[in-house]
Protein backbone atom coordinates (compact mmCIF):
# COMPACT_ATOMS: atom_id res chain seq x y z
CA UNK A 1 0.00 0.00 0.00
CA UNK A 2 2.78 2.39 0.81
CA UNK A 3 4.41 1.70 -2.56
CA UNK A 4 1.17 2.53 -4.43
CA UNK A 5 0.72 5.73 -2.46
CA UNK A 6 4.27 6.74 -3.12
CA UNK A 7 3.90 6.06 -6.87
CA UNK A 8 0.65 8.01 -7.00
CA UNK A 9 2.31 10.91 -5.21
CA UNK A 10 5.21 10.95 -7.68
CA UNK A 11 2.79 10.78 -10.63
CA UNK A 12 0.72 13.66 -9.28
CA UNK A 13 3.90 15.66 -8.70
CA UNK A 14 4.93 15.14 -12.33
CA UNK A 15 1.50 16.24 -13.54
CA UNK A 16 1.69 19.38 -11.43
CA UNK A 17 5.20 20.06 -12.81
CA UNK A 18 4.04 19.71 -16.44
CA UNK A 19 1.00 21.89 -15.76
CA UNK A 20 3.27 24.51 -14.26
CA UNK A 21 5.53 24.42 -17.35
CA UNK A 22 2.46 24.74 -19.59
CA UNK A 23 1.12 27.81 -17.79
CA UNK A 24 4.56 29.45 -17.70
CA UNK A 25 4.98 28.87 -21.46
CA UNK A 26 1.52 30.30 -22.16
CA UNK A 27 2.32 33.33 -20.00
CA UNK A 28 5.60 33.88 -21.84
CA UNK A 29 4.01 33.80 -25.31
CA UNK A 30 1.19 36.09 -24.24
CA UNK A 31 3.42 38.83 -22.87
CA UNK A 32 6.66 38.47 -24.81
CA UNK A 33 7.55 41.17 -27.42
CA UNK A 34 6.44 40.53 -31.02
CA UNK A 35 8.83 38.58 -33.23
CA UNK A 36 9.58 39.31 -36.92
CA UNK A 37 6.42 39.67 -38.95
CA UNK A 38 4.19 40.27 -35.90
CA UNK A 39 3.23 43.88 -35.20
CA UNK A 40 2.42 45.21 -31.75
CA UNK A 41 -0.87 47.08 -31.47
CA UNK A 42 0.79 50.30 -30.25
CA UNK A 43 3.31 50.46 -33.12
CA UNK A 44 2.88 53.15 -35.77
CA UNK A 45 3.65 52.11 -39.33
CA UNK A 46 5.49 54.43 -41.70
CA UNK A 47 6.35 53.99 -45.37
CA UNK A 48 9.25 54.99 -47.63
CA UNK A 49 8.43 58.00 -49.83
CA UNK A 50 11.38 57.71 -52.22
CA UNK A 51 11.91 55.22 -55.06
CA UNK A 52 14.44 53.70 -52.72
CA UNK A 53 16.90 54.99 -50.18
CA UNK A 54 19.63 53.77 -47.86
CA UNK A 55 19.89 53.32 -44.13
CA UNK A 56 22.88 54.65 -42.21
CA UNK A 57 24.63 53.28 -39.12
CA UNK A 58 24.66 56.78 -37.61
CA UNK A 59 22.25 59.73 -38.13
CA UNK A 60 24.30 61.37 -40.92
CA UNK A 61 24.59 61.02 -44.70
CA UNK A 62 28.36 60.68 -44.30
CA UNK A 63 27.96 57.63 -42.04
CA UNK A 64 28.48 54.04 -43.19
CA UNK A 65 25.47 52.52 -44.92
CA UNK A 66 23.72 49.56 -43.35
CA UNK A 67 24.67 46.47 -45.33
CA UNK A 68 22.45 43.59 -46.40
CA UNK A 69 23.39 39.89 -46.09
CA UNK A 70 24.65 39.89 -49.72
CA UNK A 71 27.26 42.53 -48.87
CA UNK A 72 25.44 45.31 -50.72
CA UNK A 73 23.93 48.42 -49.07
CA UNK A 74 20.47 47.63 -47.72
CA UNK A 75 17.79 49.41 -49.76
CA UNK A 76 14.44 50.58 -48.44
CA UNK A 77 12.01 50.41 -51.34
CA UNK A 78 9.12 52.68 -52.22
CA UNK A 79 6.20 52.15 -49.76
CA UNK A 80 8.11 49.59 -47.68
CA UNK A 81 6.65 49.43 -44.17
CA UNK A 82 8.92 50.93 -41.50
CA UNK A 83 8.68 50.76 -37.71
CA UNK A 84 10.45 53.71 -36.06
CA UNK A 85 11.65 54.42 -32.56
CA UNK A 86 9.02 56.64 -30.94
CA UNK A 87 9.15 59.32 -28.24
CA UNK A 88 5.79 60.59 -26.94
CA UNK A 89 4.08 58.72 -29.79
CA UNK A 90 6.17 60.52 -32.46
CA UNK A 91 9.39 59.45 -34.23
CA UNK A 92 12.49 60.22 -32.17
CA UNK A 93 14.50 62.92 -33.95
CA UNK A 94 18.27 62.73 -34.40
CA UNK A 95 19.98 65.88 -35.74
CA UNK A 96 23.13 65.42 -37.84
CA UNK A 97 24.47 68.82 -36.75
CA UNK A 98 23.56 70.47 -40.06
CA UNK A 99 19.83 70.67 -39.45
CA UNK A 100 18.99 67.41 -41.23
CA UNK A 101 16.78 65.14 -39.12
CA UNK A 102 17.03 61.35 -39.03
CA UNK A 103 14.79 58.70 -37.50
CA UNK A 104 15.97 55.47 -35.89
CA UNK A 105 14.56 52.42 -37.67
CA UNK A 106 13.56 49.41 -35.57
CA UNK A 107 12.38 47.20 -38.43
CA UNK A 108 11.75 47.19 -42.18
CA UNK A 109 8.92 44.96 -43.46
CA UNK A 110 9.18 42.85 -40.31
CA UNK A 111 13.00 42.52 -40.34
CA UNK A 112 14.51 43.74 -37.05
CA UNK A 113 17.49 46.13 -37.20
CA UNK A 114 19.95 47.03 -34.47
CA UNK A 115 21.44 50.40 -35.48
CA UNK A 116 19.87 51.97 -38.56
CA UNK A 117 18.82 55.54 -39.33
CA UNK A 118 16.79 56.98 -42.20
CA UNK A 119 16.57 60.58 -43.43
CA UNK A 120 13.26 61.90 -42.09
CA UNK A 121 12.14 63.34 -45.44
CA UNK A 122 12.05 59.80 -46.85
CA UNK A 123 9.23 58.57 -44.60
CA UNK A 124 5.59 59.37 -44.00
CA UNK A 125 2.81 57.74 -41.95
CA UNK A 126 1.18 54.78 -43.66
CA UNK A 127 -1.89 55.85 -45.63
CA UNK A 128 -0.42 59.23 -46.57
CA UNK A 129 -0.71 60.21 -50.24
CA UNK A 130 2.85 60.51 -51.53
CA UNK A 131 4.68 61.12 -54.78
CA UNK A 132 7.90 59.35 -55.62
CA UNK A 133 9.67 62.40 -57.01
CA UNK A 134 8.72 65.99 -57.80
CA UNK A 135 8.63 67.40 -61.31
CA UNK A 136 12.03 69.00 -61.76
CA UNK A 137 11.92 72.60 -62.95
CA UNK A 138 15.53 73.81 -62.99
CA UNK A 139 19.15 72.79 -63.57
CA UNK A 140 22.44 73.59 -61.84
CA UNK A 141 24.65 75.74 -64.09
CA UNK A 142 27.94 75.13 -62.26
CA UNK A 143 29.34 72.70 -59.71
CA UNK A 144 28.17 73.78 -56.28
CA UNK A 145 27.89 72.63 -52.68
CA UNK A 146 24.63 71.84 -50.95
CA UNK A 147 23.93 74.17 -48.03
CA UNK A 148 22.00 73.12 -44.94
CA UNK A 149 20.11 75.28 -42.46
CA UNK A 150 21.55 75.02 -38.96
CA UNK A 151 19.40 77.13 -36.64
CA UNK A 152 19.30 80.48 -38.44
CA UNK A 153 22.67 80.01 -40.17
CA UNK A 154 23.43 78.44 -43.54
CA UNK A 155 26.21 75.83 -43.43
CA UNK A 156 28.07 74.43 -46.42
CA UNK A 157 27.96 70.62 -46.47
CA UNK A 158 30.33 68.13 -48.07
CA UNK A 159 27.70 67.21 -50.66
CA UNK A 160 28.48 68.50 -54.14
CA UNK A 161 25.89 68.98 -56.88
CA UNK A 162 27.31 68.64 -60.37
CA UNK A 163 26.67 71.07 -63.25
CA UNK A 164 23.64 70.01 -65.28
CA UNK A 165 21.96 68.13 -62.43
CA UNK A 166 18.19 68.55 -62.35
CA UNK A 167 16.58 70.05 -59.25
CA UNK A 168 13.13 71.00 -58.02
CA UNK A 169 12.52 74.56 -56.79
CA UNK A 170 9.69 73.80 -54.39
CA UNK A 171 9.41 77.41 -53.20
CA UNK A 172 9.82 78.95 -56.64
CA UNK A 173 12.63 81.09 -58.03
CA UNK A 174 13.62 84.56 -56.86
CA UNK A 175 16.89 85.86 -58.29
CA UNK A 176 17.18 88.43 -55.49
CA UNK A 177 17.60 85.74 -52.81
CA UNK A 178 21.10 84.57 -51.89
CA UNK A 179 20.00 80.97 -51.33
CA UNK A 180 17.19 78.93 -52.89
CA UNK A 181 15.68 75.77 -51.34
CA UNK A 182 15.82 72.74 -53.64
CA UNK A 183 15.00 69.05 -53.75
CA UNK A 184 17.03 66.73 -55.95
CA UNK A 185 17.89 63.08 -56.51
CA UNK A 186 21.11 61.78 -54.96
CA UNK A 187 22.00 58.08 -55.05
CA UNK A 188 18.40 57.37 -56.06
CA UNK A 189 16.96 59.06 -53.02
CA UNK A 190 15.35 62.43 -52.51
CA UNK A 191 17.48 65.12 -50.85
CA UNK A 192 16.56 68.58 -49.59
CA UNK A 193 18.76 71.61 -48.96
CA UNK A 194 19.81 74.99 -50.36
CA UNK A 195 22.10 76.22 -53.13
CA UNK A 196 23.34 79.66 -54.09
CA UNK A 197 20.67 81.21 -56.30
CA UNK A 198 23.17 82.27 -58.98
CA UNK A 199 24.01 78.58 -59.57
CA UNK A 200 20.44 77.83 -60.69
CA UNK A 201 19.10 77.92 -64.26
CA UNK A 202 15.29 77.67 -63.97
CA UNK A 203 13.40 76.04 -66.84
CA UNK A 204 12.03 78.49 -69.39
CA UNK A 205 14.25 81.28 -68.12
CA UNK A 206 17.65 81.75 -69.75
CA UNK A 207 19.99 83.21 -67.11
CA UNK A 208 21.86 85.16 -69.79
CA UNK A 209 18.62 86.84 -70.80
CA UNK A 210 18.04 87.76 -67.13
CA UNK A 211 21.51 89.28 -66.95
CA UNK A 212 21.00 91.10 -70.27
CA UNK A 213 17.65 92.50 -69.16
CA UNK A 214 19.16 93.59 -65.84
CA UNK A 215 22.01 95.39 -67.61
CA UNK A 216 19.59 96.94 -70.11
CA UNK A 217 17.38 98.26 -67.29
CA UNK A 218 20.43 99.67 -65.55
CA UNK A 219 21.59 101.38 -68.76
CA UNK A 220 18.13 102.84 -69.40
CA UNK A 221 18.12 104.16 -65.85
CA UNK A 222 21.49 105.86 -66.39
CA UNK A 223 20.37 107.35 -69.71
CA UNK A 224 17.14 108.65 -68.18
CA UNK A 225 19.08 110.18 -65.28
CA UNK A 226 21.48 111.92 -67.68
CA UNK A 227 18.59 113.25 -69.78
CA UNK A 228 16.85 114.50 -66.64
CA UNK A 229 20.00 116.29 -65.51
CA UNK A 230 20.47 117.79 -68.98
CA UNK A 231 16.88 119.05 -69.12
CA UNK A 232 17.20 120.49 -65.63
CA UNK A 233 20.34 122.43 -66.59
CA UNK A 234 18.63 123.70 -69.75
CA UNK A 235 15.64 125.00 -67.76
CA UNK A 236 17.95 126.80 -65.36
CA UNK A 237 19.69 128.44 -68.34
CA UNK A 238 16.34 129.56 -69.79
CA UNK A 239 15.36 131.15 -66.44
CA UNK A 240 18.60 133.18 -66.30
CA UNK A 241 17.87 134.66 -69.74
Amino acid sequence: MKKVACGSYIKNKKNIFFLLIFFLSAFFFMFSPPVNGVRAENEKVYICTANFCYLYEEPALTSQKVMAENGEPLQVLHKDEIILELTNNSPTEYDDGYGMIFYKVESISGVQLNSAYIFSDFVAPSGTDIETYPAYNASINTNTKLYLMSGEEMTESEIEIIKGERVYLYEGYNKDLEYTPIAYQRENSLQYGYVLTDTIAPDGVNPYIIYAVTIAIACIGIIMALLFMKNKKKKKGDIKH
